[in-house]
């Protein structure tokens, strides 16, 4: 059986729908012009590039872990902690999914 893989641009365009917003690429060029450009840009460097090596680390010094970042957590700073950090997280991240569905409108 052949394993799928995720290719780089479709991780980049995951990160970017994700972090950037899907809503917001038009918002900043309407607010901006091309100039909005510069500021994309200097996120990636200053927020994704220590963000990716960030996650590396941890990748390489948990190869053998199994559930991701609460692995990671959990052996670093503790079960309690881990749960408590991955659940707010994971909570966040929901809230803010239904928040940035309806700006998804705007672009369409």
């Amino acid at each position: 059986m052949d394993k799928k893989k995720i290719g780089l641009g479709a991780l980049i365009m995951m990160m970017f729908t994700t972090i950037f917003g899907f809503a917001n690429g038009p918002v900043a060029f309407e607010r901006m012009g091309y100039a909005a450009i510069i500021w994309y840009i200097l996120g990636a460097l200053l927020f994704f590039l220590p963000t990716s090596m960030m996650y590396a680390e941890f990748g390489a010094s948990f190869k053998d872990a199994k559930g991701g970042i609460y692995s990671w957590m959990e052996r670093s700073l503790g079960k309690k902690v881990a749960f408590i950090a991955t659940f707010i997280g994971l909570a966040s991240w929901v809230i803010w999914m239904i928040s940035v569905s309806q700006k998804v409108w705007i672009p369409l």
